[in-house]
């Protein structure tokens, strides 16, 4: 399809796609409105108190915050199914996955539209991008779930409280603590499809002072074809992953707690090989056969210590800690190199009351980072930032705050960023939150200085991030809608260029805007409804869609506690409205819209043994998430767990 039929298309899409979303707000509106006056006067508690961590860097009650945030807590991961971080993040508002072949194959991430570039991810406070990737980002196909304890994920523009890569939002992932006093064991074992095996153990110890949690997991699977098995390939490409992980903390007094967290991964994966045409440039995904096989083999290794202490008779919290992050992979195919990065960071964090109405928090944080890699990058940078944000609660229900962050890059010098936000409480059921933002995401070292591919005349990229919204409780509070329109411009976007083989800056503004809506209903004491809608129109400077960002996502599940031991789930996921190239013959297409339906089944044997069977894409549904590359028909897991 050329450019100008696509660009026609465009016009007419966003065209309708703005009446949609004029008839989605009003539509969502009229429905959540009628309920404010019949909940007004209700004092039932209501979720909006949930205390969220990441937005406000110090804890927050849900209702006082004006971004969007979604919280996943240990009881929704443990009845969800999912074994990879990745599997859950899928469900939510927002965010999007592309992968290209099975478990542990490269995965692309969209949040907002943006790619996995513009998203801070952090475990236990770990920054786990890899500087080491052509555009550094997180390698989220390498996360496992098992030790999960909680997931926020914060939407909109944050580089003003974390720095330059929060553009599109931050992931933050804590892992399990120590539930109670005493030793604690949790062990599980599970199987199923392509010859999938995961083994998981846990530990955890408290005392009054002193509590500690490790974990160890294994996930195994023979997988399948990387390259789509509707091209004839047939050969399995398969995946291994060990991780484990542990964290302690310590408190002196009541003033000065110490902690510490480390985490250690190696992870083996198997893919097929890229077969370019000389003659056309152009090129597809095909088996690669025979002993040598395509594979990588990688590690990652985290750790962060520190303390908390506070001042002033409480009023002063204050955090100082460091980590580091290393990570390496060696590549065994047709190009085979070696690939090495680090990141060191020294920060600290304040949060002081000032009066009940008003606080303030500032921090400042300083980050080296390397990369060495076999295709001739050897460089490293610096940057250091400053930031403070101050929150004002002018009247009881309405909560105001304003962020400014300063960093001093060693290339790029010093570089402003600044974030609003405004959350009103309106009833004790509704809460109108709207935030705006700015970002830069500076050149990664790849971008820069990779012979032939790099440019080292790029400059940071620099965005600006809008969000209006309304939270909702309806029905006695037993259901909840929420309902977001965002817009993100960013100029200057750095791209790569296939006529040069280069990166390039973009001149011009490039667009994400869209909504998102979400909601969730108790029907009955025994049964909850949820669904979720995405509307994503992302396109670059020249009105030319951005790749694999779908522009309709819908999810809709429900959850059965069918009786006192045995919960049941449904989940189906239907995208539709996505382009990739096809690098076969070198042209933009469309990708098929697909529908998945997931199930699930906890059966508590005992209040200490419990029995999980999962079903993924029960229908079998043929689809791909990039061009070329395949994805897993019918599976079926079953896991036994056991605390003690």
């Amino acid at each position: 399809m050329t450019k100008s039929v696509f660009r026609k298309s465009f016009i007419n899409n966003k065209m309708r796609n703005h009446r949609l979303r004029c008839v989605a707000s009003f539509a969502v509106f009229a429905a959540v409105l009628p309920w404010q006056d019949a909940l007004a006067d209700e004092a039932a508690a209501h979720d909006l108190g949930m205390v969220v961590f990441s937005a406000n860097r110090t804890p927050t009650e849900e209702a006082a915050v004006g971004s969007a945030v979604t919280t996943i807590t240990r009881k929704e991961i443990d009845r969800s199914g999912e074994t990879t971080v990745q599997g859950l993040l899928a469900r939510i508002p927002g965010l999007g996955f592309s992968q290209a072949g099975p478990v542990g194959s490269t995965t692309s991430m969209q949040m907002r539209g943006l790619g996995a570039r513009y998203v801070l991810v952090r475990v236990d406070g770990i920054d786990v991008s890899d500087p080491t990737q052509p555009q550094a980002g997180p390698n989220l196909e390498n996360l496992l779930l098992g030790n999960v304890e909680r997931i926020e994920v914060l939407r909109g523009s944050q580089s003003a409280l974390y720095g330059g890569t929060a553009v599109a939002g931050v992931i933050d992932i804590t892992t399990r603590t120590a539930d109670e006093k005493g030793i604690h064991h949790t062990a599980s074992v599970g199987g199923g499809s392509y010859g999938t095996g995961v083994a998981r153990y846990g530990l955890s110890a408290a005392t009054d002072a002193f509590e500690m949690a490790a974990s160890f997991q294994r996930f195994q699977t023979s997988g399948f074809s990387s390259a789509a098995s509707d091209n004839g390939n047939t050969e399995t490409d398969g995946y291994g992953n060990s991780t484990a992980s542990a964290t302690a903390s310590y408190r002196v007094n009541e003033a000065l707690r110490l902690f510490a967290a480390a985490r250690y991964t190696r992870h083996d994966s198997k893919y097929d090989d890229f077969s370019y045409d000389g003659a056309t440039g152009l090129g597809s995904p095909v088996d690669e056969t025979g002993p040598t096989r395509f594979h990588t083999i990688g590690r990652e290794f985290g750790a962060r210590v520190g303390a908390d202490f506070s001042l002033l008779d409480g009023r002063l919290k204050s955090t100082f800690a460091i980590q580091h992050y290393d990570l390496g992979r060696d590549v065994y195919d047709s190009s085979p190199g070696e690939y090495d990065g680090q990141r060191t960071k020294v920060e600290y964090l304040g949060n002081l009351a000032v009066t009940e109405a008003i606080g303030l928090s500032f921090g400042l944080d300083s980050t080296f980072e390397g990369a060495e890699t076999t295709g001739g990058v050897d460089n490293d940078m610096s940057n250091t930032g400053v930031f403070a944000q101050g929150s004002w609660k002018p009247v009881t229900d309405v909560t105001l705050t304003a962020a400014l962050r300063d960093d001093h890059h060693s290339t790029w010098g010093d570089h402003p960023t600044g974030r609003l936000t405004a959350a009103w409480e309106a009833t004790q059921s509704t809460k109108l939150r709207t935030s705006w933002g700015t970002g830069f995401r500076p050149p990664s070292l790849y971008e820069l200085y990779a012979p032939f591919y790099g440019n080292s005349n790029l400059k940071p990229e620099e965005s600006r991030s809008f969000d209006v919204g309304i939270d909702q409780q309806v029905w006695d509070n037993r259901g909840r809608l929420s309902l977001t329109y965002f817009n993100i411009d960013t100029d200057n976007l750095i791209s790569y260029d296939t006529s040069t083989w280069a990166y390039t800056q973009v001149e011009g503004t490039s667009n994400s805007q869209g909504i998102e809506l979400s909601g969730r209903l108790k029907v009955l004491d025994n049964l909850t409804l949820d669904a979720g809608y995405t509307l994503t129109e992302a396109v670059d400077a020249s009105d030319s869609r951005l790749l694999r960002v779908p522009r309709h996502k819908i999810t809709a599940g429900a959850t059965l506690k069918a009786d006192e031991r045995t919960t049941l789930t449904l989940r189906g996921t239907w995208v539709g409205d996505s382009v990739d190239t096809d690098y076969s013959v070198g042209t933009v297409r469309q990708l098929p819209d697909y529908f998945l339906l997931d199930a699930g089944l906890t059966w508590d044997l005992s209040d200490t043994v419990s029995i999980s069977l999962t079903g993924k894409n029960l229908l079998d549904e043929n689809y791909q998430t990039i061009w070329g590359y395949g994805t897993a028909g019918r599976t079926i897991y079953a896991e036994l767990t056991a605390h003690y």
